[in-house]
């Protein structure tokens, strides 16, 4: 089995098709077909299906992708083993690092983060996928990235060790003269205002659903959008009212654009969490950029646990 035969494979796992994948690799569409169909027959498993416009990875075909990521991982560290050490005396870190968030913490909270570690770690390559926490589970299931951050209730996920980070709460915010309220709202008030919303199925919104579910409420947003910036920009604009985490409006906050609505709803809290896969071979990289989220992102008692069964 080839090491170019597992990059091709993975590539077409990436582009989704196998004519993107040979044009980024720069090979011929046949070249591509003929290293997938020589690798099928040593395996002896159909590793993808054809569906209109591209193809798709099959039963097998997702078990492998796991498997292929981690021969070419330990191919790049063994590389890595040899390569001259800096000039300070240590061994410079190197390779490529994927970093998995959901949208939330990806545009407010990681950004530092990634600033900060590619100063220190120049040559490291740093690939961030902003996406709902279910399918950054599966990416990492199919180790197409290495570690994810979430904002969600506690979760257990199978196979999976988790940090907790820090607690983080979830709140109204609005533009000054968009609710001017002298007390604490009531459900059955609320339901009457405007908001703008996350999606439905997002972890601090089903919180809200579920909530105001528990008054016999609803809410029916004017808008609803998946980046967390671009319902920020309608709150201060008085579309409506926000319901976000506070790290997302706290620069809002400060200047007076947004301010906090209070509510008569239990308050709800939430934690930044990071996961890697319990197999997964722990690359410096990995390590140094989890060690530095924890030190920015954390606080005191942050906690490390293994992950139960979900």
């Amino acid at each position: 089995m080839e090491i170019r035969a597992l990059e091709t494979f993975l590539k077409i796992v990436e582009c989704g098709s196998f004519s993107q994948a040979a044009a980024k690799l720069g090979y011929s569409q046949p070249t591509v077909t003929m290293q997938v169909k020589q690798l099928e027959r040593e395996l002896g498993a159909r590793l993808f299906d054809r569906i209109p416009h591209g193809v798709r990875l099959t039963d097998e075909g997702r078990r492998f992708s796991f498997h292929a990521n981690e021969v070419l991982s330990a191919a790049e560290r063994a590389a890595d083993a040899v390569r001259p050490s800096s000039a300070a005396g240590g061994r410079e870190l190197v390779g490529t690092l994927r970093i998995g968030g959901v949208e939330s913490v990806s545009t407010a909270l990681l950004p530092d983060v990634l600033a900060a570690f590619a100063r220190e770690h120049p040559h490291v390559r740093l690939e961030v996928r902003a996406t709902r926490g279910d399918y950054l589970a599966e990416l990492a299931r199919a180790n197409e990235i290495d570690l994810f951050y979430t904002l969600d209730r506690k979760l257990a996920l199978r196979g999976f060790e988790r940090s907790l980070i820090r607690a983080e709460d979830i709140v109204f915010a609005a533009k000054p003269d968009v609710c001017s309220c002298q007390k604490p709202l009531e459900p059955s008030e609320l339901a009457r205002l405007p908001f703008v919303l996350t999606e439905r199925g997002e972890s601090y919104r089903s919180e809200l659903d579920r909530a105001l579910a528990e008054h016999d409420c609803s809410i029916e947003p004017v808008i609803e959008a998946g980046n967390t910036e671009t319902l920020v920009h309608l709150a201060e604009r008085g579309v409506g009212i926000a319901f976000l985490p506070r790290y997302a409006v706290e620069n809002s906050f400060a200047a007076r654009t947004l301010e906090p609505v209070p509510t008569a709803l239990e308050p709800v809290r939430m934690w930044v969490q990071s996961f890697r896969h319990r197999e997964k071979w722990v690359t410096p990289a990995m390590a140094a950029f989890a060690e530095l989220a924890e030190r920015m992102l954390g606080e005191s008692g942050m906690q490390r646990d293994e992950g139960g069964a979900a």
